[in-house]
This record gives C-alpha cells, sequence and structure tokens, in this order.
C-alpha cells in the first residue's frame, strides 16, 4: 500500500503497521472525517506517573518497574 510505503520512508521503524494503515483507510472510506480520536464512553484511565527529579532517580523507576515485570536487561 502507497500510503503505508510512504509512512516508512518518513518514519521508518516508528511508523504504524501496515494492518493499522489498512485499517485507517477503512474508516475514512466509510465517512471519517478527523483524525483525532473521538471521544467513548467507559472507564477513565486511571494511571499516574511521578516524574523522575534526577537521572538516578529515573534508573532507579527504570529498574523497579523491569523487576516487577521481571524482565532481564536492568538498566
Amino acid at each position: 500500500m502507497e500510503i503505508h510505503r510512504r509512512m516508512l520512508a518518513q518514519y521508518g521503524q516508528s511508523a504504524v503497521s501496515q494492518r493499522k494503515v489498512y485499517e485507517r483507510v477503512e474508516r475514512f472510506k466509510s465517512g471519517r472525517t478527523r483524525v483525532t480520536d473521538e471521544g467513548h464512553s467507559g472507564r477513565p484511565s486511571t494511571s499516574r506517573s511521578r516524574k523522575a527529579s534526577s537521572p538516578q532517580e529515573y534508573r532507579n523507576q527504570l529498574n523497579d518497574i523491569t523487576n516487577a515485570l521481571r524482565c532481564k536487561g536492568a538498566v
């Protein structure tokens, strides 16, 4: 698909997947006119994040998350 090829050229690996491009194209073909997300009902997000005040605190937060998820390769 030409749109996805152009997105890859512009954004590289940060581009959305080809499947997402197909989904979005279909939405516009069916009458969607805006690119922003439309509001929806449901439970609001409850996550909260706290900014790290220093690079060391950032590394500590990253290690905490990594350990909580039991991932290897902590900073």
